[in-house]
């Protein structure tokens, strides 16, 4: 899923992290095949702050405006 991510334009990641609900699905949906590629303890942390934070909407916010500057996501 991760590799799928980053192959789309800097466009679609951006509305596809921007939007509320869809943003935070698309974030734990990649930290955690993150986490099933390779099971490092930054990939876990990063993966269970997604889940527990990530509906606060900042954290989207942030890894949507890196997304955009055709950036990986933060902490990845």
């Amino acid at each position: 899923m991760v590799k799928w991510f980053n192959e789309q334009s800097n466009v679609l990641k951006f509305i596809l992290l921007i939007l509320p609900v869809v943003g935070w699905v698309c974030e734990l949906i990649l930290r955690w095949s993150a986490v099933a590629e390779e099971a490092s303890v930054k990939n876990i942390v990063v993966a269970l702050i997604y889940t527990f934070f990530g509906w606060a909407w900042v954290l989207g916010l942030v890894d949507a405006i890196l997304a955009l500057l055709d950036k990986k996501l933060l902490f990845q």
